[in-house]
C-alpha cells in the first residue's frame, strides 16, 4: 500500500476479495449437515435487487422506501403474479426473494438510537445545502462578468540584475547588427532590413543608447549647427563668381541655386535626425532636405534606397553627407554616387564624419643615415641661413631633423587619413582648404569638394567634353583635369577603412 502515515496496512491484514454476488449466492443456498451458525447476521444484506435504495439509504443519505414487511409483502405477491403469467421461476432466485424479505425484516427491528443519529446528520447536510443556495445571485454572476472583461496589460517588475541582463543582451544585438552592416555590401544590408524591417528599429534603438552612454557628442549635431550658421550667411558673390566669406565671422555661405535654394541629401541618415531637426527653419533658410536609408518607416521622411543607387537625377544636389555611413564593404561606390548627384561647376560640397578607429595609424620611422628626401620650405629656409643648400649637403643639421618624410611632427594625433584622401581625389574630389577637424576624440571629420572628372571608377569616363547640369541639361565646358591614379586595387581601396568588428563577449 502507500507509505503515508495513516495509510499503511500490515500484510497479514490482507485478504483476498471475492465477488460480493456468487458469495451471496453461496451463503443462500442449503447445505448439507451444516451446524447452525452462532454468529449475528448483518442488519442489511446487499442484493442485486435493493443495492440501488441500500447506496441512497447509506451513502447519500436520502430518505426512501425502507424495505420493510409490507414492501416484503407486496414484493412477494408482485412475485407470485409474475410466476402466475410466465411460468415458476427458477430454483436458483428463490433464495434470493428469500434474502431480500429478511433484509426487510431485519431492518425494521433497526434501533431508535440509529435512526435518531441518521436523522440528524441528513438534517445538518440538509442545512448545509440550503446555506449555499441560499447565496445571492449577484455574487454568483461576479466572476462571470469579470471574465468579460479583458485583464489590464501589467508589464512585469525586473530586479536590478535581469535589468543589467537585459541591456546587455540589447547592446549584444546592436553589436551583432553593427558588424553585420560593416561586413556586408549594400545591396544584402538592403534585403536583409526588406525581409526583417524590425531590424532597422532594433539597430536605431541601441545606436541612440551608445550615443548617450558612451560617445562625447554626436557629429550629426555639429552638422546641423554649421548649417544653420552658413544658411544666415548671405551669399556675397566676388568677381570670379565664388561666395565672400562673411566679414564679421569669417564662415563661408551655403552653395544655393540662382534661385537660391540649397539642396542637402543625407545619404544613410538613419532616425532621419538631421531632417527632424532642420524642417522647422527650412522654409526660412531655404532647404531642401532628403533623407536616404536602407528602410523607411511609416510616416518617416526617409527615402528606402540603396546608396550606391540613389534615385537622383545628375548634379541636383548641393550638399552630400555621410555622417558614419560609409559601412557597406563597397563604401566606395557610395563616393562615386556622390559626385553623380553633386553639382559639378566646382560648388558641389560633400561632408564626411568617420570613426577614428577605421583609420590607420602614421607610421613614424627614422630614415636612414645619409637617404635623402625633399625637404620643406621651413627646412630648406633654416637650412638657407646656416649657408648650407638647397639640398642640405654639408649642413649641420641635427640627428633629429633627419626623418623619413611620413614622420615629420603631427600638429594633431596619429590618425592617418592620407590612404582615404586618395580614393576622394580619385573619384572627382578634393579636400576643402587643406584642413581635417580631428578634434573630437573619436571621429574625424572632412569636407571635400567636387572638382574635375574622376580617374578611377565607374564615372571614369565621363567629364570628357561635357559636365551633367540640372534638369537633363548639358553644358559644355572646359574638362578640368583628373587626379592622378591612386596605384590601389579596388580590394587595397575598399581597406582603406577597416570595419568595425567586435570582440566575442
Amino acid at each position: 500500500m502507500f507509505a503515508v502515515p495513516g495509510w499503511s496496512v500490515q500484510a497479514s491484514a490482507l485478504k483476498q476479495q471475492s465477488d460480493p454476488q456468487s458469495q451471496a449466492k453461496a451463503n443462500d443456498s442449503p447445505k448439507p449437515n451444516a451446524q447452525k451458525s452462532n454468529k449475528r447476521k448483518r442488519d442489511d444484506q446487499v442484493t442485486k435487487k435493493n443495492v440501488d435504495a441500500m447506496y441512497r439509504r447509506h451513502i447519500e443519505g436520502l430518505k426512501g422506501p425502507k424495505p420493510g414487511k409490507g414492501n416484503a409483502a407486496k414484493a412477494d405477491k408482485k412475485r407470485k403474479q409474475e410466476q402466475a403469467a410466465n411460468g415458476p421461476k427458477p430454483a436458483a432466485e428463490e433464495p434470493a426473494a428469500a434474502a431480500a424479505a429478511a433484509a426487510g425484516e431485519n431492518d425494521a427491528e433497526e434501533s431508535k438510537g440509529a435512526k435518531k443519529r441518521r436523522r440528524n446528520k441528513n438534517k445538518g447536510q440538509q442545512q448545509q445545502q440550503d446555506g449555499v443556495e441560499a447565496q445571492p445571485t449577484d455574487k454568483e454572476a461576479a466572476p462571470a462578468a469579470a471574465l468579460s472583461v479583458a485583464p489590464p496589460k501589467t508589464e512585469a517588475t525586473l530586479t536590478p540584475l535581469q535589468q543589467a541582463m537585459r541591456q546587455k543582451l540589447i547592446s549584444s544585438r546592436f553589436r551583432h547588427l553593427n558588424e553585420t552592416l560593416y561586413t556586408t555590401p549594400s545591396e544584402k544590408a538592403l534585403e536583409l532590413f526588406t525581409a526583417s524591417p524590425e531590424l532597422f528599429e532594433e539597430y536605431h534603438a541601441g545606436f541612440s543608447r551608445q550615443v548617450k552612454e558612451s560617445w562625447p557628442s554626436n557629429p550629426v549635431d555639429g552638422y546641423i549647427s554649421s548649417i544653420r550658421k552658413r544658411g544666415a550667411i548671405k551669399n556675397i558673390p566676388n568677381k570670379k563668381g565664388n561666395n565672400k566669406p562673411d566679414p564679421k565671422t569669417g564662415g563661408l555661405p551655403l552653395p544655393r541655386r540662382p534661385n537660391g535654394a540649397c539642396t542637402i541629401v543625407d545619404l544613410g541618415c538613419g532616425d532621419a535626425a538631421l531632417h527632424r531637426s532642420l524642417i522647422p527653419s527650412a522654409k526660412k533658410l531655404n532647404l531642401k532636405l532628403n533623407s536616404f536609408d536602407l528602410h523607411a518607416p511609416e510616416g518617416s521622411p526617409i527615402t528606402k534606397a540603396d546608396i550606391s543607387k540613389l534615385p537622383l537625377e545628375d548634379g541636383t544636389a548641393d550638399i552630400a553627407i555621410f555622417c558614419l555611413s560609409l559601412m557597406g564593404t563597397n563604401w566606395v561606390s557610395f563616393v562615386e554616387e556622390a559626385w553623380r548627384v553633386l553639382r559639378g561647376d566646382g560648388k558641389g560640397e560633400c561632408w564626411v564624419s568617420e570613426v577614428k578607429s577605421r583609420f590607420g595609424k602614421v607610421n613614424r620611422k627614422k630614415a636612414q643615415i645619409g637617404a635623402k628626401r625633399t625637404l620643406t620650405k621651413a627646412e630648406k629656409k633654416k637650412l638657407k641661413k646656416k649657408g648650407a643648400g638647397d639640398d642640405g649637403a654639408d649642413s649641420d643639421v641635427d640627428e633629429a631633423d633627419i626623418f623619413a618624410e611620413d614622420a615629420r611632427p603631427a600638429q594633431d594625433d596619429e590618425t592617418d587619413i592620407s590612404a582615404f584622401v586618395e580614393v576622394f581625389k580619385t573619384r572627382g574630389f578634393v579636400l576643402k582648404n587643406e584642413t581635417v577637424d580631428k578634434s573630437n576624440k573619436m571621429f574625424v571629420k572632412l569636407e571635400f569638394v567636387k572638382h574635375g572628372a574622376p580617374s578611377k571608377g565607374k564615372y571614369a569616363s565621363a567629364g570628357a567634353g561635357a559636365a551633367p547640369a540640372v534638369g537633363g541639361k548639358k553644358r559644355f565646358i572646359e574638362r578640368k583635369p583628373a587626379a592622378a591614379d591612386n596605384g590601389m586595387s579596388a580590394e587595397e581601396e575598399a581597406a582603406v577603412l577597416k570595419p568595425c568588428v567586435y570582440k566575442i563577449r
